[in-house]
């Protein structure tokens, strides 16, 4: 069954709204200085909660249950991530252009989601109805945009005193 998913995001609290048919039907909110994360998709209720430095994990807790139902490991160098789910299923998470404004969520055999973005809105294609999945593409997407804004501001101080001294 295709599914079809448009969202308009907060570019600077990173908070998704979701949408189908025009109606809203989900929603991810980041925590204010944490890249945590509570998200809502239909009848779907998961909790996002980062480990490691730079996160470089992600557990994935149903709220219904507080079971952890998946784990996400994140590959920053190579803009890859790996959602491995309870039940041993594994998907992979890639970045398909060099700006990162689209990507893939994809076992490569049967379940694929597409997702294409703008500064501020977006929309997938999914041949899967797993909440989960379509909400972890979204939420994997928003790490790789903090860290990204990390590293920038990092480098900027370095970057304009070099510039002042010449």
């Amino acid at each position: 069954m295709s599914k079809f998913i448009s969202w308009k995001n907060n570019w600077l609290s990173g908070n998704f709204q979701l949408f189908a048919d025009g109606v809203q039907k989900g929603a991810i909110t980041f925590g204010t200085w944490k890249s945590d994360a509570e998200s809502m998709l239909e009848d779907k209720n998961y909790f996002f909660s980062n480990e490691g430095f730079w996160q470089s994990s992600t557990k994935v807790i149903d709220r219904k249950t507080n079971e952890v139902v998946a784990m996400i490991t994140y590959d920053t160098w190579k803009s890859k991530a790996v959602i491995s789910l309870k039940s041993g299923e594994q998907y992979e998470w890639k970045s398909t252009n060099l700006w990162r404004s689209q990507w893939t969520v994809s076992n490569y055999k049967d379940e694929h989601i597409m997702y294409s973005a703008n500064s501020s809105s977006g929309a997938l294609s999914s041949d899967t109805d797993n909440e989960l999945l379509i909400i972890a593409g979204l939420f994997i997407k928003q790490i790789y945009n903090k860290q990204a804004i990390v590293l920038i501001a990092c480098f900027m101080p370095i970057i304009t005193m070099t510039a002042l001294r010449r």
